[in-house]
């Protein structure tokens, strides 16, 4: 039943589009702000999947220390006690002088945009790596790591050629972010701690190598100085080999290049270098900064259009107490998305509007089982206190208790028992041998189908 049908006035649309951090707690914070006042007001949420991704642990997902259902919770479940309404469907384009966004399904027409569509991966022009290497930035992505995490140890058992062998077991992670530095330790610990146990009676611990490149001098520049070092300092003591100032030149699925002209096997790359801001909001015809992001006003409203509002990866915000943008992270988009919530709520019931302005508080990055760094204001934590609140961040910035509780049980299960194991692939069948294990062609030709 349409809102017209209900009380026939008629409808104030917001349409949300995007479900991850910022667009999530959009709705439901502008849901509790209006609560029963402005009745016509139609909150609407637009993402391709029905479930809010919790980022943050997909390297635990992809490393069998949590299942998938762990970190991808119900949007409907979350906005069954809100004003906000779910539509899953690919945002195909947006039309702003209309005021309508198509989906497959329809045109969705609003009054107030909310922009929080992401990024995606930056290969930056290497078509190779883009089809090959695999990537951390959707459930599915993290599923098939675990997947062929698991597959190379089932091919290296009973490998005869020992350089073959390391070979299969050579991980190579690009990228020296949070999400690099993360997923390496996770691997290690995978490898090492947990399949070494079931495949040990034909591997050895020698066997397994997981690099970390960095094409700069340091890693988590995000971070003070002297948690980048600490970082290296973790990483190596686990087993791990950090090369920084060291880039990639092409991986063709079995042998890795440098552009120093140096090579090394490697059956896995995983990269995680870069980000770019999502096709959708670079054609859009708005003032973007030269990343593409959208140049937006204190109120987090794009500069050059009115009822537009930007948050997240796609917004060019700027702090005003460091003269330079927002990093992406989900901090930010939580806190942008209260600012938002309040503003579109301000113009609803005719009340002043408020500017975004915080204090990035720190960073936080796990490195392996029970270990973490923690960059706060006026201190610095690392070793388990500051994997565990590391955790009790995160798992705070879920919007529901429910689903707090559910991820904190999952943590208790990451530390009190064994890893999973168990190659589960529902989505597709093993590649054929001589073709990538990256990305398989049958999971991918059907999530093109289900998207068209």
């Amino acid at each position: 039943m349409s809102m017209e049908e209900q009380d026939g006035s008629k409808p104030y649309r917001v349409l949300i589009l995007g479900a991850g951090f910022g667009g999530l707690y959009t709705g439901v914070l502008l849901s509790q702000i209006l609560g029963k006042r402005a009745p016509n007001v139609w909150i609407t949420v637009v993402d391709r999947q029905n479930y809010f991704l919790f980022t943050p642990m997909l390297h635990a997902v992809a490393t069998g220390a949590l299942e998938p259902r762990y970190v991808a919770h119900s949007i409907r479940k979350i906005f069954r006690k809100t004003r906000v309404h779910a539509h899953v469907g690919e945002v195909e384009r947006i039309d702003l002088e209309n005021r309508q966004v198509i989906t497959p399904h329809r045109a969705l027409s609003y009054d107030e945009l909310v922009i929080s569509l992401g990024s995606e991966t930056n290969f930056f022009g290497n078509r190779d790596l883009e089809r090959r290497a695999f990537t951390l930035k959707s459930l599915e992505d993290a599923v098939r790591i675990n997947n062929h995490i698991i597959r190379q140890f089932e091919k290296a058992y009973w490998e005869e050629d020992p350089e073959r062998k390391r070979a299969l077991l050579t991980f190579v992670v690009v990228g020296g972010g949070p999400t690099g530095v993360e997923l390496a330790g996770e691997i290690y610990e995978y490898a090492v701690r947990e399949l070494l146990r079931d495949f040990g009676r034909r591997i050895d611990r020698s066997d397994i190598r997981v690099i970390l490149l960095e094409a700069t001098g340091r890693i988590l520049p995000s971070l003070p100085d002297r948690l980048s070092t600490e970082a290296i300092r973790r990483l190596t003591e686990i087993g791990i080999e950090v090369r920084l100032e060291t880039r990639l030149e092409s991986w063709d699925g079995e042998l890795v290049r440098f552009s120093s002209g140096e090579s090394l096997a490697a059956g896995t790359l995983v990269w995680a270098a870069g980000v770019k801001t999502n096709p959708l909001v670079r054609e859009l015809p708005l003032d973007k900064d030269p990343q593409g992001r959208i140049v937006v006003r204190a109120t987090l409203e794009a500069k050059s259009m009115d009822h537009v509002w930007v948050l997240g990866d796609n917004a060019h915000s700027v702090d005003p107490f460091e003269q330079k943008p927002y990093p992406p992270t989900a901090q930010t988009a939580v806190r942008q998305a209260r600012v938002v919530a309040h503003n579109i709520a301000a113009r609803i019931l005719k009340r002043p509007e408020k500017t975004f302005a915080h204090h990035h508080v720190g960073g936080f990055v796990s490195i392996g089982d029970n270990y973490a760094l923690l960059s706060a204001k006026q201190f610095t934590l690392t070793g388990i206190l500051g994997w565990f609140l590391w955790n009790f961040v995160y798992i705070h910035k879920l919007p529901i208790i429910r689903y707090r509780l559910f991820s904190t049980f999952g943590l208790f299960l990451k530390v009190l028992f064994e890893r999973a194991t168990t190659e589960i692939d529902l989505c597709s069948k093993p590649p054929s041998p001589g073709r990538s294990l990256a990305k398989d062609e049958s999971l991918q030709n059907r999530g093109e189908r289900q998207a068209g």
